[in-house]
């Protein structure tokens, strides 16, 4: 399923859109300080590995794994690919072994265990396409954004390249605003998956953003026409005809979109900034309520509710709208302006 940032879901490329993804997390530099230490000073236990104790290794390595015991099972592959990097066998074990402890640990909220993981594994396969590809993705999803570009653009480079890293590269070049780039590789995507309905919508998203409406119209159509069982095509087509104060059509395609999810914070909001527009102002005020009891966190939802009491005279309401509107664009600034880049946290976008 796709999702948005009004309050939605999607599938796994969920990696995905700002707008059909997952929430980031903040770090706080504390928390940083402490995370930098533990991933730039792995310490491995026993003796390094020789070349007549690898095969032995790995041996136990991969008894360990079928029986569940991955931290002790990684520490074996970690140890022969000090040895011997080149080792097959050891690194399709670290690179397993590495992405379920880091899924393990993304699903009990420990968002840096799991960084720390795929960091580890990245620093002795620094080449392996699958923990490449885990890493660039979860960076995303903590809003490290500098630290994914890293990640994926090494990713792409790589032969022959993997198409998820072109999809994962675009979303953070949306997020960066870098739109050129991230059309050139959603369309890097699309030429190797061209019937993927999320890819057909990231760029739909990212024509919407370089307001290209009628190329971000085309691709929110195609993806609800190879994926008609969905929300988020149809709510971002009506943000396209918002935009273009074609309003009417936009709050049809708004309550498609409420077919599905009928708390979509976004659609209910957009119902009602459009019936503001059309001065429609107590239908407005119905649909802003609505949008705001759903998605109480969703800034613009409060202030088109501030402006729609005033013009029905009811100043005090219209002041506390607007109060809570002001607070949440205060915090989603503080929360941009705090973006961080790990790994080298000295370096500037």
């Amino acid at each position: 399923m796709l999702r948005s940032k009004g309050g939605s879901r999607i599938s796994r490329k969920d990696t995905n859109w700002q707008g059909i993804d997952s929430q980031g997390i903040d770090l706080q530099g504390t928390m940083v300080t402490a995370t930098l230490t533990l991933l730039l000073a792995v310490t491995l236990s026993g003796q390094m590995a020789r070349g007549e104790d690898v095969r032995a290794l790995v041996t136990e390595a991969r008894g360990l794994q079928a029986a569940g015991r991955l931290d002790e099972a990684r520490d074996l592959y970690e140890r022969v690919l000090v040895a011997e990097p080149g080792d097959v066998e050891a690194q399709d074990g670290m690179a397993s072994t590495s992405e379920t402890i880091s899924l393990k640990a993304r699903a009990a909220g420990d968002m840096n265990g799991a960084l720390e993981t795929l960091v580890r594994a990245q620093k002795v396969e620094p080449d392996n396409q699958r923990v490449l590809l885990d890493l660039g993705i979860l960076e995303d999803e903590m809003s490290l954004d500098m630290d994914a570009v890293s990640t994926l653009e090494h990713l792409v480079a790589l032969k022959p390249a993997d198409p998820n890293a072109f999809y994962a590269l675009a979303r953070v070049d949306l997020n960066l605003g870098r739109l050129a780039a991230a059309e050139e590789e959603m369309r890097a995507y699309l030429r190797v998956r061209p019937q993927d309905a999320s890819a057909h919508y990231g760029l739909g998203r990212i024509y919407l953003q370089g307001l290209e409406f009628d190329k971000a119209q085309a691709e929110f159509e195609e993806s609800i026409r190879i994926q008609p069982k969905q929300s988020e095509g149809y709510y971002q087509l009506g943000q396209a005809y918002l935009n273009q104060n074609k309003l009417e059509e936009a709050i049809a395609q708004f309550k498609t979109a409420l077919v599905r999810d009928p708390k979509h914070g976004g659609a209910l909001v957009g119902i009602g900034t459009a019936y503001f527009k059309l001065k429609q102002y107590d239908e407005a005020k119905e649909w802003l309520v609505r949008a705001t009891e759903a998605a109480p966190e969703y800034q613009p939802g409060h202030y088109y509710l501030g402006l729609t009491l005033a013009r029905l005279g009811d100043a005090a309401g219209s002041r506390r709208e607007l109060d809570v509107a002001t607070e949440l664009a205060a915090k989603e600034n503080e929360k941009s302006a705090t973006r961080l880049r790990l790994q080298h946290p000295e370096g500037q976008p």
